[in-house]
């Protein structure tokens, strides 16, 4: 199985009221998951991540940036991206990766919509809204799916 077709099969498997979505750049070979997450105002005045005020709906946006090594410096993007993750150039990624991360994003994306609507409602008192990746939690997953016997590679797309 390729990488490609693992992460279109992984983002319709999860039940998110979200957007998740599989960029693909075959340029550079990189893939972006990008999430989105919509909600009613509330009638609040809330700024958005360019400084913009909204008063009726409001999205949260954010991506995971998946980067061929060989071709890019992932981390010159890291700032822009929730996390970066490498792969091997044509040979992929272990599948173990790529298993822990969609097990981890289930849960980071079930808490964070949990978070975002807290801090759309006017009757709590939450600031600010944002997704923060925790590695830790992320390499357990990981090394569970290796616990697991997830051994495989995931191959570069050949398209």
């Amino acid at each position: 199985m390729d990488m490609l077709k693992f992460f279109d099969e992984q983002i319709e498997a999860l039940d998110f009221a979200g957007d998740l979505n599989v960029n693909w750049d075959q340029s550079i070979r990189s893939f972006e998951l990008e999430i989105v997450m919509t909600g009613q105002t509330n009638q609040l005045e809330i700024e958005d991540q360019e400084g913009a005020v909204q008063d009726d709906e409001v999205q949260y946006d954010d991506a995971i940036l998946i980067y061929d090594e060989t071709k890019v410096d992932g981390n010159e993007y890291a700032d822009n991206y929730l996390t970066v993750l490498p792969f091997n150039g044509r040979q992929g990624m272990p599948k173990a990766i790529a298993q822990g991360l969609f097990n981890y994003l289930k849960d980071l994306l079930d808490d964070g919509m949990s978070d975002f609507l807290d801090f759309l409602d006017p009757d709590m008192s939450v600031a600010t809204f944002q997704l923060d990746w925790d590695q830790t939690a992320f390499m357990q997953y990981v090394q569970k799916a290796e616990d697991q016997g997830v051994n495989e590679t995931l191959s570069y797309p050949r398209y």
